[in-house]
C-alpha cells in the first residue's frame, strides 16, 4: 500500500497532467459554451394573402382615387356605385393598423398612379391600445411616403369612428384624440383634408345612430356608408381633378 504523501503526490500530478494535455481546453471549451441559439424565423403577416390579390388585380387607370386602410373601406362593397361617377379604386384590407399599412405600402400606394388618395385607419390600433401618438406617427410615416411615390397627390384623412364599441369597452377618449391630432396635421398641410363623418353618424348629443351598425356594433350598415358617402363624395368631387387627357376627351 502507497504511503498517503507519495499518494497525493500522484493524485496532483495526475490533475495537473490531465488539464494539461493538448486539446483539453478546446473539449473544455465545447463542453461548456452553448451553441448559439437559431435566428428567430419572421412569421409570415396574417395580410399577405389578402394584399397579394389585391397587388394582382389589373392596375386602375392613372390619375383616379384610391381608398386605402382598414375593414370600414374593406367592407364598404358599393363605394364605386356610392361614390359615382368619380373612379375609386378601393385597395383597403381588413384587420389592419397603421403598421400594417407601412408594411404593405409598396405593394398597394404606388402602383395606384392616384391623383387623390383616401385614407382610414386607426380604429384596430385603438382595439389593441396603441397610444394616440403612435398612431399619428405612423400615419405620417404613411403620408411621406405616399407624397414620395406620388407627386402631387392630395390626401384625404377620414376620422376614427365613434362606433358603439368604442363607447362600450371605454376607447371614446383615444378616438378623440387621435381625430384631434389628424385635424391638426390636415391644417398645417394644404395637400392634406380632414373629414370628420362622425356627426353624420351620431345623435344630436353625440350617441352613436343604431341604425348605422351591424350586428358587432363596430363596421357599418348600409345605412352607414350611405351616411358618409353623403359626407365624403362632396369632398372628393372637390379635391379631384380629373387628369387632363381623360379632361380633353370627348
Amino acid at each position: 500500500m502507497l504511503p498517503k504523501k507519495l499518494l497525493l503526490a500522484l493524485t496532483v500530478l495526475s490533475l495537473a497532467l490531465g488539464t494539461t494535455r493538448p486539446g483539453f481546453a478546446a473539449e473544455t471549451a465545447l463542453a461548456t459554451t452553448p451553441s448559439p441559439a437559431a435566428a428567430p424565423v419572421a412569421k409570415p403577416s396574417k395580410y399577405a394573402d389578402a394584399v397579394a390579390k389585391l397587388a394582382a388585380a389589373p392596375a386602375p387607370a392613372p390619375g383616379g382615387i384610391l381608398m386605402i386602410g382598414s375593414s370600414i373601406f374593406r367592407k364598404w362593397t358599393t363605394a364605386a356605385q356610392d361614390l359615382a361617377p368619380l373612379p375609386v379604386t378601393n385597395r383597403a384590407f381588413g384587420g389592419s393598423r397603421t403598421a400594417d399599412q407601412l408594411q404593405f405600402f409598396d405593394q398597394l400606394v404606388p402602383s395606384s398612379q392616384a391623383a387623390l388618395v383616401v385614407w382610414y385607419c386607426g380604429s384596430n390600433d385603438v382595439n389593441s391600445k396603441k397610444k394616440p401618438a403612435e398612431v399619428l406617427q405612423n400615419t405620417q410615416d404613411w403620408i411621406a411616403r405616399t407624397r414620395a411615390a406620388l407627386p402631387n397627390v392630395r390626401i384625404v384623412l377620414l376620422s376614427v369612428i365613434r362606433a358603439p364599441q368604442k363607447h362600450e369597452d371605454g376607447y371614446l377618449p383615444q378616438v378623440d384624440d387621435i381625430n384631434k391630432r389628424l385635424r391638426a396635421l390636415a391644417a398645417d398641410a394644404p395637400d392634406l383634408t380632414y373629414v370628420d363623418v362622425n356627426p353624420s353618424l351620431e345623435t344630436a348629443t353625440g350617441e352613436p345612430l343604431p341604425d348605422c351598425y351591424v350586428a358587432d356594433k363596430l363596421h357599418m350598415s348600409p345605412e352607414g356608408y350611405q351616411r358618409i358617402s353623403s359626407v365624403l363624395l362632396p369632398v372628393l368631387k372637390a379635391q379631384w381633378k380629373a387628369p387632363a387627357t381623360a379632361a380633353a376627351t370627348p
